[in-house]
C-alpha cells in the first residue's frame, strides 16, 4: 500500500457512530486507491471497544492498546474525534506525511476521485475541491454571513469547522471564537464601569444606560449572530477581522446559551437596582455587586482565559438532560 488511513473513534461519541458509515462506504475506495483503512479506537476499556468494532465491521481494527493511542494522538496533534489520518509515503522509507483534516476531505469527496488527497498543486482543481472554506473566506464574508455560509440573519456560518476545515454535511454552525474573545473583552470593561458605578458614582442614569445597550446586545446576538445588529458584536468582529487574518471557529449553539445567562444577570441587576433598591436597605450593593461582580468574572474568564462558563454548563449538562441537544460537531478528547 502506498497510504494507510487510520480512521479514530470511540463508542462514546455520537458523531462517531454517525461518521462510520461515511468511513465504511468509503472502504472499498480507499483499496482502489491502494490505500489500507484501518479502526483505532479511542475507547476507555474493553467493553466499549468491542462495541466499537461491530460497528466498524468491514475494515481492519488495530489492536486495543490505549497508551499506543495516545501516542499517536499526541504525535499527529489529534484533539478531537472522529478524526481521519492519512499517511502518505513513497514504501513507507521517509517520515509520513499526515493529512490530519481527512475527515472532512471525505465527506466531500467520498469516492476518492481527487485521492491522494495530500499531494494537490496550488490552484488545480483538486485544490479547490478539498480546501477549507476559511482559507478563501473574504473580510466581508466573515462579517457578514451570506452565500455558501448561510444567511445574514443566521447566528453562525455554515460549512466551516472547527480549526477552519469544511464540514458541507453537517448543519452545525460556528462563530470566529477571536470575535467572540474580543467581544467579552469590551463587555468586560463594561463591568469594570458598572462596579464603578455601585461602589462610587452611584449614578442611576448610567444605569439606563448601560442596561439597555447590554440587554439589546444580549438579545440580538442570541438570535442573529454577532453581527450585523449586535453593536459591541459588530466593533468585535471589526477588529477581529482587522487583528486576526485567520478565523478560528467554534460552535454557535453553546454561545447562544452562555449569552442567554448574560441577559439574565443584566436583567436581574436592573430589575435590583429599579425596583428593590429600597426594600433591601443595606442589603442593596452586596447582592447588586455580586451579580455584577459574577459578569466581571465570566467576561474576563472568557476573554483572558478562552474558558467559557455558560459553554462548560451547556456542553456537561444540558446535552445529558436534552437528548435534541449536542455537545459540538467533534467530541473533545
Amino acid at each position: 500500500y502506498n497510504h494507510i488511513a487510520i480512521f479514530i473513534g470511540a463508542n462514546y461519541c455520537p458523531h462517531c457512530k454517525l461518521f462510520a458509515p461515511q468511513v465504511l462506504a468509503s472502504a472499498k475506495y480507499f483499496e482502489q486507491n491502494n490505500c489500507k483503512l484501518l479502526f483505532c479506537s479511542n475507547d476507555r476499556d474493553e467493553e466499549n471497544f468491542q462495541a466499537s468494532c461491530i460497528k466498524t465491521q468491514g475494515i481492519d481494527v488495530i489492536p486495543y492498546d490505549t497508551n499506543k493511542t495516545r501516542h499517536m494522538r499526541d504525535l499527529f496533534e489529534i484533539k478531537t474525534i472522529p478524526a481521519l489520518i492519512v499517511l502518505r509515503n513513497s514504501d513507507f522509507n521517509t517520515t509520513p506525511v499526515p493529512v490530519v483534516n481527512a475527515r472532512h476531505i471525505l465527506q466531500n469527496d467520498p469516492t476518492l476521485k481527487n485521492f491522494p488527497w495530500s499531494a494537490p498543486q496550488q490552484g488545480d482543481e483538486v485544490t479547490k475541491k478539498i480546501d477549507p472554506p476559511s482559507a478563501s473566506m473574504s473580510a466581508w464574508d466573515r462579517f457578514l454571513i451570506q452565500g455558501q455560509y448561510g444567511k445574514w440573519y443566521n447566528i453562525g456560518h455554515l460549512n466551516v469547522g472547527s480549526a477552519g476545515h469544511s464540514s458541507a454535511s453537517s448543519p452545525q454552525r460556528y462563530m470566529d471564537e477571536h470575535a467572540v474573545r474580543i467581544r467579552a473583552g469590551i463587555l468586560n470593561v463594561i463591568t469594570w464601569i458598572a462596579l464603578l458605578n455601585i461602589f462610587y458614582f452611584r449614578d442611576l442614569s448610567l444605569v439606563y444606560v448601560l442596561f439597555p445597550l447590554v440587554s439589546f446586545e444580549f438579545i440580538t446576538s442570541s438570535l442573529f449572530g454577532l453581527t450585523p445588529i449586535a453593536p459591541v458584536g459588530t466593533a468585535a468582529t471589526v477588529l477581529a477581522i482587522i487583528l486576526q487574518p485567520h478565523p478560528h471557529w467554534k460552535p454557535a449553539n453553546p454561545k447562544r446559551f452562555a449569552w442567554a445567562i448574560g441577559l439574565i444577570l443584566a436583567s436581574m441587576c436592573f430589575f435590583v437596582v429599579v425596583a428593590v433598591r429600597k426594600e433591601l436597605g443595606d442589603a442593596y450593593i452586596p447582592t447588586v455587586a455580586a451579580i455584577v461582580l459574577a459578569c466581571n468574572v465570566f467576561t474576563w474568564l472568557e476573554s483572558a482565559c478562552g474558558f467559557c462558563v455558560g459553554c462548560f454548563v451547556y456542553n456537561t449538562y444540558l446535552v445529558k438532560w436534552f437528548d435534541n441537544l449536542e455537545e459540538c460537531d467533534e467530541c473533545k478528547l
